[in-house]
């Protein structure tokens, strides 16, 4: 398994914009384009443009993405190839890699939020380790980017309550989904980034830096 990742420091001047937008298929183009900030439509095409870079590192010819298939739940994939999830949070873009499976990623900027908003998404063990703290949001974002990472790896969508999930260390059971394996992907204090997958991790996961 991969992680490829990018940080954007800058907007893409429209030149590069317009030379990347343009390797998406028309589908995707016109989803960035409906965006109404730059931050969305750059961490949008970012992503898109990560998994591009995975095809080719694993020298498939056609990376146009006309390859992917998404089910009744609208996740895309590209089967006989890869799995792959995106996610983006503040400047942080990353899209995870499997090759066999399926995988799911999450990432989130940690800041103050008001936990209480989410008290109803939560197992009762899960809320006695979120809420004994106040002011701990590390323990919230924790369970969140697990919770949130095996939701896309299932691809169920919104189908599945957060309840149904109960994260305990680094094992997430889900009701009528079983047992899924959820791991920290280490980046700076700012973020916490968690992946899931179905079968225990082997190999460690190989983190890359793109630039664009």
């Amino acid at each position: 398994m991969q992680v490829y990742y990018a940080i954007i420091t800058q907007p893409l001047n429209d030149v590069d914009f317009k030379r990347y937008l343009d390797q998406m298929p028309p589908f995707i183009q016109q989803k960035i384009g409906r965006y109404k900030n730059w931050e969305d439509a750059h961490t949008s095409l970012l992503g898109k443009l990560l998994l591009i870079q995975a095809l080719q590192d694993r020298g498939v010819q056609k990376t146009d993405l006309s390859l992917l298939t998404y089910n009744q739940y609208g996740r895309p994939s590209i089967p006989g190839i890869i799995d792959f999830n995106i996610s983006h949070s503040g400047t942080l873009v990353l899209c995870a890699i499997a090759t066999s499976g399926t995988i799911g990623i999450d990432a989130e900027v940690v800041k103050p939020i008001n936990k209480m908003d989410f008290y109803n998404c939560w197992t009762p063990t899960e809320v006695k380790a979120i809420y004994d703290d106040p002011d701990d949001y590390k323990t919230f974002y924790s369970h969140w980017t697990k919770k949130e990472a095996v939701v896309k790896a299932i691809g169920n969508g919104l189908n599945i309550p957060l309840t149904d999930i109960e994260i305990n260390g680094d094992l997430a059971t889900v009701a009528h989904h079983g047992n899924w394996y959820v791991k920290e992907i280490p980046f700076s204090e700012k973020y916490i980034v968690h992946m899931a997958a179905k079968e225990p991790y082997g190999d460690p996961i190989v983190v890359i830096q793109k630039e664009f």
